[in-house]
Formats: C-alpha cells, structure tokens, sequence
C-alpha cells in the first residue's frame, strides 16, 4: 500500500527537479509585447539538431500589417554545449525554420504544400558587445498572416556561457530596415539579455 503514495512522491520530486527550476537567463519581456516558450528540437524544423529551449517576444504590433511592427519579434535558442555555428549553419537553420513555421501554420494542410521557398542568407559582420559572434543577412519566404512573399532583414547574436556549458542565440527579425524604429526596440531587448553564471 505504501509504494503508491512513495511513487507519487518521487514522480512529483522528480517533477519539480525536472520543470520547477527557473531558467539561468533572463530575456526582458517588455510592457504589452507577447511571449511563447517552445521546446528544442522544434517540431516544425526537427533537423536543426539543437537541445534546449527557444523564447520568443513579439512587439506589440506584431501580427498587425499596419503597423511598423508588424512581423518585428525575437526569438533565442538557449541551447546545451558550444554548437558549431557559421554562416553555413545559421543559413541552413534559417531556412528549415522558416519554411516550417509557415507551413505548421497553414489551415489548409490537404491542398499541395509548398516547398523550399525560404531563402535565407547571413553573414558575419563586427562583433557587437557581449557577442561572441554577430550575424546579419535577409529571410526571403512565405507568410504564414496572409500566405504572400514576405522578406525580413535578421540579426544573430552568438553568446557563449561556458560555466554553465550553454550558448545563446538571439535572432532579431524585422521587414524594416535596420535604421528604422523597431530594431531600437528589438536591440534593446536583446541588450538586457543576462545569464547566471
């Protein structure tokens, strides 16, 4: 009779133990932005072989087509180890990230689905306080809003926290031009990014 309640006990410790802790970093979520946590493997891009956890944050005027918000967000994949990341990986990462996301949010799964038609491409540019590595380059696809071409000018941040043996990357997506408005509000996010070591 004891072995039940002993079990339930040690499923609950383990629970705690497991899902309880609270992340080492902490990435600002700014007043009416949104939020989703997402576990790593993702299921719409299964081939980008990372383990971890990816945070996302949409400014508010995220989903709106009006707005110089629209489509601006970030998204980081806190992730174990040190992963070989180079414009190759980032490129191929972005690709298969892109062509899912659109195609896991199609209402219509029956009708032929498109394939291949994210082209991505990123480059290594000056390294930007706190980063390891910084990226810039452009997602040309498909969006998922209104099913029409969409491009989006990104910047990646390689962060690696060896004591802790995680590395960060912060992707900052925007169809605005980097010299306008939302990526002031985008980079600022990203600024406050911090890791417990």
């Amino acid at each position: 009779m004891m072995k039940r309640p002993l079990l339930l006990l040690a499923l609950l410790f383990l629970m705690k133990a497991g899902y309880g802790q609270q992340a080492p970093y902490t990435l600002p979520l700014p007043q009416n932005w949104g939020t989703e946590t997402i576990k790593l493997p993702i299921d719409f891009a299964p081939k980008i072989a990372l383990k971890g956890v990816e945070e996302l944050r949409f400014t508010p005027g995220w989903g709106d087509s009006k707005s110089g918000e629209y489509w601006s967000y970030i998204f980081m994949w806190f992730v174990d180890g040190k992963p070989n990341l180079n414009s190759d990986t980032l490129t191929s990462y972005l690709t298969q990230y892109f062509n899912g996301l659109y195609i896991s949010n199609l209402k219509n799964k029956t009708a032929p689905l498109p394939a291949n038609f994210t082209k991505a491409e990123v480059k290594k540019v000056n390294t930007l306080p706190n980063d390891q590595q910084t990226y810039e380059g452009t997602i040309a696809t498909l969006d998922f809003l209104t099913g029409q071409p969409i491009s989006f000018f990104a910047r990646v941040h390689i962060r690696n926290f060896d004591k802790i043996k995680h590395t960060a990357v912060l992707f900052e997506i925007s169809p605005q031009a980097y010299s306008q408005p939302a990526w002031g509000s985008l980079d600022a996010v990203v600024g406050e990014f911090r890791v417990a070591e």
